[in-house]
């Protein structure tokens, strides 16, 4: 059994070659152009799904990552806040220590008293201290100022109050991760109350060196010893809230860290799915090029002698 092969199969099929050769040089001219080997989906359906997933990952590491630098900046500002409040305790206690010295006379201690008041109004200062317009010690109320003056008098601040509350504000760091940026306000100037808190026992000192009941020289000055032991407790709670805001700042340090590493191996995964070989893809357009040359050579031929054929 034979067959003829007719005028129009040997057009369909030069004009079949035709396209797809015009095809595969278009879709090297494009890698060319954009350094990139896949440039839509029907290009690589796999590769191209592995690579969005890839970079829907990066999106993630790179959110993540200004998650924690957001965290960070607010947990470093209250460690310099705390680092402030640790310097006005220590203070505190090297004026307390010079007025239990017997050379203090009553004149001394009503300077240090002025003094002890002075640095009450720092501290309450600090703890009212914002960043971008959150107030750190404020717990969840972050709007106002957490820490007010509620009483005051001649002879110095008699009463502080707390407005704000213990709750945590946290960033999500992670898929299933998040951090406190905040610190508890009760932990780090109230710890063991109110009454044997920063503000209180700063209140209680000045009162005791401006000794309004008349206490005898010794009754006085064991009750400014015993608050020397008080102070150094609150120093400790300022220093283990300083201690846990740094941990917690280098722990995210890291994990930031971490994502940058992925961020960046999957984009060198990505690059290789999606990337183009220059030298390759060179190589094979020019081959392309030479091949769709000569099937428009063979077609001009063809046509040529279809034409020559029908003039006869």
């Amino acid at each position: 059994m034979s067959f003829r092969v007719t005028g129009m199969m040997i057009f369909n099929n030069l004009m079949s070659n035709m396209r797809r050769g015009s095809q595969a040089l278009g879709d090297l001219q494009e890698q060319m152009a954009t350094l990139r080997r896949i440039n839509r989906p029907s290009d690589d359906p796999a590769g191209a799904s592995r690579a969005q997933s890839l970079r829907s990952g990066e999106n993630d590491y790179k959110q993540y990552s200004n998650n924690i630098d957001g965290a960070r900046s607010v947990l470093d500002f209250t460690a310099g806040v705390l680092e402030t409040v640790s310097s006005e305790v220590v203070n505190v206690r090297v004026k307390l220590l010079s007025a239990i010295n017997p050379a203090s006379d009553a004149s001394t201690k009503e300077m240090i008293a002025s003094e002890i008041n002075d640095i009450l109004k720092s501290v309450i200062a600090a703890a009212n201290s914002s960043f971008a317009g959150m107030f750190v010690f404020g717990g969840t109320q972050t709007g106002s100022s957490p820490f007010g003056i509620s009483s005051e008098s001649s002879a110095g601040i008699e009463e502080v109050t707390f407005h704000g509350n213990s709750g945590t504000i946290s960033y999500v760091v992670g898929p299933t991760d998040t951090a406190e940026i905040n610190e508890n306000p009760r932990e780090v100037f109230m710890r063991r109350g109110e009454a044997n808190g920063l503000f209180d026992t700063l209140i209680e000192i000045r009162r005791l060196l401006q000794n309004p009941d008349n206490l005898s020289d010794g009754d006085q000055a064991a009750r400014l010893s015993e608050m020397v032991g008080r102070v150094d407790q609150i120093h400790d709670d300022v220093s283990r809230g300083l201690g846990r805001v740094g941990t917690r700042s280098r722990a995210l340090q890291v994990r930031r860290d971490l994502y940058e590493q992925a961020q960046i191996s999957s984009a060198g995964r990505r690059s290789e799915l999606e990337d183009a070989d220059v030298a390759d893809v060179a190589m094979r357009l020019q081959n392309q090029q030479t091949i769709f040359q000569l099937i428009l050579a063979g077609g001009s031929f063809v046509f040529n002698s279809n034409l020559t054929q029908f003039l006869k």
